[in-house]
């Protein structure tokens, strides 16, 4: 069985989603950036984590760099998965070493687009307000996010880019200061099922927040989103927490050890 999941929201946490001063809720930084700790889980997720990592593979899913990945040192430090899909499945590491076949077939599907990733930068250039807008940023040559002040961005013209990006063949993700602009075949799952069909495991169970995860959700027929999450105003159907911020790491993980319980219970 393979647990894959996104991180930031899902696994791990900024102290915007926690209050640390609660003696009950054990806290430990899991990434420091520029000198700051900024992402967090607690104990007991990590705990859970590393149970969970111990009986079957768990696999980190997510839209960070490989860069940005790698700075979450849990992950480098004492809970090693041998795959990470990084670049919102663009890269997929093993060991810490780029998969050079995913590559290739990704670079591929790139050439192939009928909608270049410098026409979408384009248009977001020429219609952004500097007033809302902070700064483009381009993931390698895979996808393209904005940081942006959201409370000064007009919702009609995120509805916009949403269609526009649709009609394009690409996926809208609007995440508190971040909006990401991805293509269709840069997506979550492929690499998930990639790997899955590499290693010989046919169940995954999943987990994500945004609706970049929705393919993960869907695909696996098996997963959940967090209360809080972006997907989970459309997409409750699918299956969500209870629990809402840091707290809903400590469900996913316990969900994904009883359906791993569940399927060792029905093999015998």
């Amino acid at each position: 069985m393979i647990f894959a999941s996104d991180l930031d929201r899902t696994l791990i946490y900024s102290n915007r989603f926690f209050d640390a001063t609660k003696p009950d809720m054990p806290i430990r930084n899991v990434e420091i950036y520029k000198g700051k700790e900024i992402s967090f889980m607690t104990e007991k997720a990590i705990d859970l984590l590393r149970e969970l990592s111990e009986q079957m593979m768990f696999l980190p899913v997510t839209t960070r760099t490989v860069d940005q990945y790698k700075r979450i040192s849990l992950f480098q430090e004492e809970i090693r998965p041998k795959y990470a899909v990084t670049c919102n499945g663009g890269v997929i590491l093993e060991n810490g070493q780029v998969d050079r076949d995913w590559q290739g077939y990704m670079e591929a599907k790139i050439n192939q687009n009928s909608t270049p990733l410098e026409e979408v930068k384009k248009k977001i250039s020429q219609t952004a307000d500097s007033v809302w807008l902070e700064s483009i940023r381009v993931v390698d040559h895979f996808f393209i996010y904005l940081i942006i002040k959201p409370e000064l961005a007009p919702a009609e013209v995120m509805n916009e880019y949403a269609e526009w990006a649709a009609e394009c063949g690409w996926i809208f993700s609007l995440q508190g200061r971040k909006v990401y602009f991805v293509p269709s075949f840069v997506n979550k799952w492929d690499a998930v099922q990639y790997l899955s069909e590499k290693e010989g495991k046919k169940q995954v169970f999943t987990a994500g927040d945004s609706y970049l995860d929705l393919c993960l959700i869907e695909k696996s027929g098996c997963g959940l989103i967090p209360r809080h999450g972006e997907a989970a105003a459309k997409h409750g159907h699918l299956g969500l927490t209870k629990a809402s911020g840091i707290l809903a790491a400590e469900e996913i993980l316990e969900a994904a050890l009883a359906k791993r319980l569940e399927a060792v219970s029905k093999s015998y």
